[in-house]
């Protein structure tokens, strides 16, 4: 089979030729194009999404190359189903712009003939806007979103509504809906005001507090000593501390010592006194019963040493720890 190139085009028709030069008329008819678009091979190898995946996506608010772009398939292939879905978006907003509304102010709300779509614009009108767009998508959660997009005071600004179509209601859903849909001027609430600021003087002040504003020459060239830190607290306490415990330690003494009895005399004028020391452990012990005393073994006695013929006695020995405790025996009590 020989393989024919094609030439030029001629009233309708195509030139071709052969290897050899030899050429030839084709004619374009309705039978040549249909074969031509059976054979043509596909313009793209992305996946084949169904059509209402496609629909779906667009529903939600999506242009045909968004969906594209998002799922790889053929461009081509999503406008084929795009139209029937746009259409279906700009009837949502026609629907929504004729929802009736009533104004605050109005006696008469059966002869009144005010529509969402009118009271927006003149607020529009009041605001100077330029750039009104309206849009429309369905959210799979929220339901219909109506869109406005405006431009006020150089500003770009987006409202949005959510509208139910069965019931013929909208809600506002962020801050300029809110404003537009609201009575009253609405540029106060819209527009944030700007004030203008000077710019900024980047000269030198001299009365400015940083390493700018003085002189480093003026400064000496060696540095200050820098003495040592002292720490008087620190000394103090450390005194302190070796005070209290010596006192500490003392006031131990003095405590284990009161449980010592150390053997203690008079004088021969004194015989009567008591020694105070010995009080306190009298007191703290009980007198013991009759019948351990009886069973208890008598104490050694102890005799008194004679008295003797000077101008001064001995001094008598303390009585023993088993003597006050247990007490001497009496001369009379018999053995």
């Amino acid at each position: 089979m020989e393989d024919l190139r094609v030439v030029e085009v001629q009233d309708g028709a195509l030139i071709v030729s052969g290897t050899d030069g030899t050429q030839y008329r084709l004619a374009v008819d309705s039978v040549l194009q249909s074969r031509i678009r059976q054979s043509r091979a596909p313009s793209g190898t992305g996946p084949k999404l169904a059509p209402r995946e496609i629909q779906a996506h667009i529903r939600s608010g999506m242009s045909a190359q968004d969906v594209a772009s998002v799922t790889g398939a053929d461009l081509e292939y999503i406008q084929r189903f795009e139209g029937p879905v746009m259409a279906e978006r700009e009837f949502v907003v026609t629907s929504a712009l004729a929802v009736p509304v009533h104004v605050a102010g109005e006696t008469d709300s059966l002869t009144s003939s005010r529509t969402f779509g009118s009271a927006i614009r003149e607020r529009l009108l009041e605001m100077s806007a330029a750039d009104e767009r309206w849009a429309s998508w369905k959210d799979p959660e929220s339901g219909w979103i109506i869109k406005l997009a405006f431009t006020a005071s150089d500003i770009a600004h987006d409202a949005r509504w959510q509208f139910d179509p069965k019931r013929q209601s909208l809600v506002p859903l962020n801050n300029e809906a809110k404003t537009l849909s609201q009575q009253g001027e609405p540029t106060g609430a819209l527009i944030p005001r700007l004030r203008a600021v000077a710019p900024a003087d980047h000269t030198a002040d001299a009365a400015r507090f940083d390493s700018g504003a003085f002189d480093v020459d003026d400064l000496d060239d060696e540095p200050a000593p820098i003495r040592p830190a002292e720490l008087p607290v620190m000394r103090d306490r450390s005194t302190e501390a070796g005070v209290g415990n010596q006192t500490a330690d003392l006031l131990d003494a003095l405590r284990r010592r009161r449980g010592e009895r150390e053997p203690a005399s008079f004088d021969a004028d004194d015989e009567s006194t008591v020694d105070a020391s010995s009080e306190p452990s009298m007191r703290l012990l009980d007198p013991p019963a009759a019948d351990e005393r009886r069973d208890a073994p008598a104490p050694p006695q102890v005799t008194a040493p004679q008295p003797t013929t000077k101008s001064r006695r001995r001094r008598v020995a303390m009585p023993s720890w088993d003597d006050i405790v247990f007490g001497t025996k009496p001369d009379e009590d018999p053995a």
